[in-house]
């Protein structure tokens, strides 16, 4: 069960919550893991300290690598509404995924090994983009340079692209590459519930939307914890059964759950189409697709939209009151975001100049519609913002 700190170490959390910098971040982190009390009911907390600890020490070693090295940096920096990270073994088809999915033109060589260096793309769809980053190989025989890489990438990732060769044993390859995942303390198995605490000015307090069911506690169980830990401006969404340890890791950052999908590669040459069934059913309830490449590779639309429905997030199209069309990218929002998150968004201002919006939806009873601050929006809405 989640521990009450000292203040002190409630002043310190949130210290480490405001640091910029990962040197700042680690200082503080230390300087809290020193003030918890320690017994079992911090063991959960202690484990996400360590391992967050041993993450920023990584962070700050890859980046003095990348100063030594002229600045090359082995990691990506997360562009558009989400990022999508293909990883897999050398010659498993990442590079011509990438080329299907996105912009990109990597080196494809039926040569091993010919990707040793993070290479993005940006896929396209109804209004949005999707970062596509395709991984160094994973050697798991001599780990180290390009397996760490790639599993610095995994972990960092919003959702995770699995790629393997039906060609080459996939179901064995498939068994390796979770085993190792799992090894760097990646979980793919569906939580129960979920908790998405979304911290912002905007927020009039502590909004709790209870879309699930709370196990041995109630909202004011919610409420005070969040607090203890200086959350006191926030929009927190439960989904599904969760308990106050689910808040807590929530708190934590805690993003051991990785959404993940399988891409099945180059099945047109398959001899046996129901190699492709029999890993639907092994691993199809551990992730939120399995894709049979090129041969039922799903639209650059319906693969967005199942990143985004799973990532919890929204597009909402802005529309200026001189313009009669809204614009043809679109905010990504978080889902249950509000009018005023939007207006905030688009500029700090308008919180403060906000007098109402105009939205249209096919939900709407009529469009426009007029609607106050507190109006939550969904996919597709297009808004109209109105200021003093």
């Amino acid at each position: 069960m989640p521990t009450n700190l000292p203040p002190e170490a409630q002043a310190k959390w949130e210290e480490y919550s405001k640091a910029k910098t990962p040197e700042e971040k680690l200082q503080k982190l230390k300087e809290f893991y020193s003030l918890i009390p320690k017994h079992k009911g911090t063991e959960k907390m202690e484990k996400f300290i360590k391992r967050r600890i041993s993450e920023l020490r990584e962070e700050i070693e890859r980046k003095r690598y990348a100063k030594k090295s002229k600045g090359i940096s082995f990691m990506v920096e997360k562009r558009g509404a989400a990022q999508l990270v293909l990883i897999g073994f050398t010659n498993s088809g990442r590079s011509t995924l990438l080329t299907k999915l996105t912009n990109a033109r990597p080196e494809i060589s039926p040569s091993p090994f010919t990707t040793m260096r993070p290479v993005e793309g940006m896929m396209d769809f109804r209004g949005a983009q999707i970062q596509v980053v395709e991984s160094p190989p994973l050697i798991l025989e001599a780990q180290g340079g390009p397996t760490n890489i790639a599993a610095a990438l995994a972990k960092n990732s919003d959702v995770l692209g699995i790629t393997v060769s039906s060609l080459d044993e996939p179901i064995e390859s498939l068994e390796r590459i979770f085993s190792f995942l799992e090894s760097r303390e990646m979980s793919f198995e569906r939580p129960a519930g979920r908790v998405r605490i979304r911290r912002s000015r905007a927020a009039p307090g502590l909004i709790i939307i209870n879309k699930g069911k709370l196990l041995g506690c109630s909202e004011r169980d919610v409420r005070e914890l969040l607090l203890q830990f200086g959350v006191e401006r926030a929009w927190v969404e439960v989904e599904g059964s969760v308990t106050l340890d689910d808040v807590e890791e929530a708190i934590f950052g805690e993003k051991s759950y990785k959404p993940t999908m399988i891409f099945l590669t180059k099945c047109d040459m398959l001899e046996d189409l129901d190699l492709i069934e029999e890993v639907r059913e092994k691993y199809g309830s551990k992730v939120i697709g399995v894709i049979a490449s090129p041969n039922q590779l799903p639209s650059k639309d319906e693969l967005g939209e199942l990143i985004l429905r799973e990532l919890g997030l929204i597009r909402v199209f802005t529309k200026s009151k001189s313009e009669k069309l809204p614009s043809d990218r679109a905010v990504i929002l978080p889902r249950n975001s509000s009018v005023i998150e939007l207006a905030e968004f688009i500029h700090e201002s308008f919180k403060e100049r906000f007098r109402y919006a105009k939205v249209w939806a096919d939900r709407l009873p009529y469009s426009p519609m007029k609607v106050g601050a507190d109006f939550l929006l969904d996919d597709g809405d297009v808004v109209e913002i109105l200021v003093s």
